[in-house]
This record gives structure tokens, sequence and C-alpha cells, in this order.
């Protein structure tokens, strides 16, 4: 996909650049999912000339280096079981005087200046059984804290937004729409490229971490459905592209069960360059889960060209209805009957209409934009 018939940029021009301290420490992972928006937020705030400094810990600085630049200001402090982010980061608050201190993950620290951070989503407080009951209860009251500390709360989605509203009524006044990018560049691999982990082309592809919420039961259970179909011994395998996270062993174990002949190829978590080839080699996109705060992988297989079939739900529903085959959520029939007609299907072209109008606007400058419209908005009240 030509990436620059994308919007460039909402005008929302007018009051000068903010100094930014982010908290940096998802940006030391992988980029994918929150680590990314970080990455490109942080990125893009800073060609719109706001002065973005990343705050992390010590033993981060060098993960957080290679991705940022070295000519990028850092800031880092120790740990010390957990006196550190108390400590340190108040002081240079004090020294540096950033306007704002944003929370990419929503990870608080104390701070002399107005905080504010993005809630991803609320699937913690919508399904009771799709995290270890300590980490549910973790997200849940990290949430409570965002709500109750924070002078503005950023939101990737009108999904979230009406989530967060029905539970937290009172966050009303200080609840931003800032919907994600999606234009960031993944590099593919030259047309003589081969797929990574002695994969064949043309196979079936799912990307997330293997968890309850991400669904793949369902598409393993489409899956064994759809082989049973006449002509359903060609079918191309199942690819599902994610490191383990909670209860994997139960899809793992679904798959063997249901598909003994290796027909469902795990290959742990993905990153960069893989993902890439992993995408470019694909015959479809396959999004199962129960909920998504916005579902980028759905729009990275869509500006890709891919063919898509996904459940039918929250932000997906939202943001790409019109580039993928709808099926319905947790239901393996419906999603077979989905997957049978995305592998029908040719990729589109770079410069699909559909593609274009769908994801117009969803770049990482108007993303930018619209975040430092929300801060600005706290400067304002604050003066």
């Amino acid at each position: 996909m030509h990436l620059k018939h994308l919007k460039p940029g909402l005008d929302l021009s007018g009051a000068g650049p903010v100094r930014v301290a982010m908290d940096a420490a998802v940006m030391a992972h992988p980029l994918t999912g929150v680590a990314r928006y970080a990455f490109e937020l942080g990125k893009a705030l800073s060609l719109q000339g706001h002065a973005v400094e990343y705050w992390t810990f010590n033993r981060l600085r060098g993960p957080l280096t290679a991705k940022v630049g070295s000519d990028s200001r850092i800031r880092t402090f120790p740990h010390l079981r957990g006196a550190g982010p108390c400590v340190f980061p108040h002081l240079w608050s004090l020294i540096s005087r950033p306007d704002i201190h944003h929370f990419p993950n929503g990870d608080l620290f104390p701070s002399p200046v107005p905080r504010t951070a993005m809630i991803h989503d609320l699937a913690p407080f919508l399904f009771d059984d799709i995290l270890p009951p300590d980490l549910r209860d973790f997200y849940r009251e990290r949430t409570r804290r965002i709500v109750r500390l924070c002078k503005v709360i950023t939101v990737n989605s009108q999904t979230t937004m009406d989530h967060l509203l029905d539970i937290f009524p009172e966050a009303s006044d200080r609840c931003r729409l800032t919907p994600l990018g999606c234009d960031h560049v993944l590099r593919l691999p030259a047309p003589a490229g081969k797929p990574p982990q002695g994969l064949a082309p043309g196979y079936l592809l799912s990307v997330g971490t293997i968890e309850p919420r991400k669904d793949y039961a369902t598409l393993i259970r489409a899956y064994r459905l759809l082989s049973d179909r006449p002509g359903g011994s060609d079918l191309p395998p199942l690819v599902i592209a994610g490191g383990d996270g909670y209860r994997a062993d139960e899809v793992r174990d679904l798959a063997r069960t249901l598909l003994p002949d290796d027909r469902v190829r795990f290959t742990g978590y993905v990153d960069g360059e893989m993902l890439s080839s992993l995408y470019a080699h694909a015959a479809a996109y396959l999004q199962a889960s129960l909920h998504e705060g916005f579902g980028l992988p759905v729009a990275e297989a869509a500006l890709l060209g891919l063919p898509v079939a996904a459940a039918d739900n929250s932000a997906i529903s939202e943001l790409f209805s019109g580039l993928y085959e709808p099926f319905e959520t947790g239901v393996p029939e419906s999603a077979a009957d989905a997957m049978e007609k995305v592998l029908h299907r040719r990729r589109r072209t770079p410069d699909d209409p559909t593609v274009i109008r769908k994801l117009d606007g969803l770049t990482w400058s108007n993303c930018a934009a619209l975040t430092a419209s929300a801060f600005e908005s706290v400067l304002k009240r604050s003066s």
C-alpha cells in the first residue's frame, strides 16, 4: 500500500510546542501493540516540534537508545526496589520542568506536573477469565488510578471511550479520542525472499499473543471444520504468530487434538523483519479476537493487501468494517465460512480505494496532533 495516500496530518496548530516527559519503559520491548504506539507517538510529536524526553529505568537505556537514537533526550533512573520511580522523576521534573508527563502504558509514577495516560482497552473489566485473576485485578486497579489521577485520558477508539465512560462516567470531561496510526512502514522482503521458519508461501496467518482474548480456539475449530469440507485436504496451514500468554497450553493442546498432522504452526513471538515476511507470504489474514481496543494487525494486513477475515466486534467493526469478511464472534462454523471466502480472494492492489478511504486519517501524525491538543487543553486549564 502506498502510504502517501493517507491524510498527512490534522491542522490543530495554535499553541506553542509542548515539553513532554514520556514514560518509555514499554518501548524497550519489541515494537508491537502498546510499544508501537509509544514509539510512533514520540517520533511524531518530535517531528511536529514538541520537545519529547524519554524517561525509564537504567537497565533499559540500551534497548531504548537503539530504538529512538542517541540524539534523543533520555533520562534513566535506578529501580531501587520501587523507590527510584517515586523519587528521581519528581526531582527531574523540578529541574527540567516538562509541561506534561505522558504514560503510554498507564503505569503512573509520582510527578509534580500534570499526568496523562493512554487507555488501550477495558477488556479486564469486560471479561473475568481472559487473564490470571491477580493480573486482571492489577489492570483494573491501574485503570482506576488513571481515572483518579490523570488530568487527561487518551483512548485509541470510540469503542474504548464508550466502555471507559460506561464504567467511569466521572472521566467524561477528561477523555480524548486519539486514534492510533497504521502508516508505519513494514519493510517487506524482496520478492525472491522466503517465509521464515521453513514455511511454504500461501498459509493462513493470525498474529497476537496466545491468550483467551485472541480466541485462537475458534480459529482452530473453524480450520478443522474447513478441512473436513470437500477439498479440505489441500487447505494451507494455519500459522499463529505470537508469544505464549495465559492458558496458551490449552490452545496448543486443542491444535494437537483436532489437527494432529502439524496443520497448525506456532512461530512464537515475532517482530520486525520476521513479521513483515509472514505478512508478505500469507494467503489471508485471520483475526478471531473477542475484543480489541484498536486492532492494529487488521490494519497492517489490509494495508499490505491481504484478504482478511475477522470476528465482527469492538473496534474492529468500528474502524475497519468493509476491509474484512466478518464472522460471528466465537462461532467456528461462521469463521470457517469466512475463511473459505477469503482463501479464494486475491490481494488488494496498492491503490485500492476501499482501503484508502477506510484508513484515511489513521496516521501517526494525526494521532500526535490530537494528543498534543489534549496536552494543550490541560495546560490551558492549569494556567
